[in-house]
């Protein structure tokens, strides 16, 4: 097997990237579906900010795909941006931040166990 296949932590990481996705993905929507459309430009504004992040997120499980150290940096770059965005309210910080932390995690354990050339072990022949 080759090094660049992905270990476990890289398929868990990827899934739970992509339901994570699917997640601001829906956020988004329902931003949208909220402001009606088409406001003003504080409107097209809030709803720009929702769509950017989920943007980036597409990029970094993407990206994650073929390299683990990207989709890593991009699941922890976000997580320390939505800490600093909700800096005064510490209560929604393991809430927001926890799971792409998590998954930005699990990219770089990915991407280490690649680098050191660990592959998953051979399946027995039955």
């Amino acid at each position: 097997m080759s090094s660049r296949t992905a270990t476990v932590a890289g398929w868990v990481a990827l899934i739970l990237g992509i339901l994570f996705v699917l997640l601001q993905a829906y956020g988004w929507w329902d931003e949208v579906q909220a402001r009606g459309g088409g406001g003003d430009w504080l409107e097209r504004w809030a709803i720009t900010t929702h769509v950017l992040p989920t943007l980036l997120l597409i990029a970094s499980v993407a990206l994650g795909w073929r390299w683990p150290l990207a989709g890593a940096i991009g699941f922890l770059a976000y997580s320390v941006l939505t800490v600093v965005s909700y800096y005064p309210e510490w209560a929604y910080a393991p809430l927001v931040t926890g799971p792409p932390f998590v998954i930005g995690l699990l990219f770089l354990v990915d991407w280490w166990l690649r680098r050191r050339g660990v592959t998953p072990a051979p399946r027995p022949v039955t």
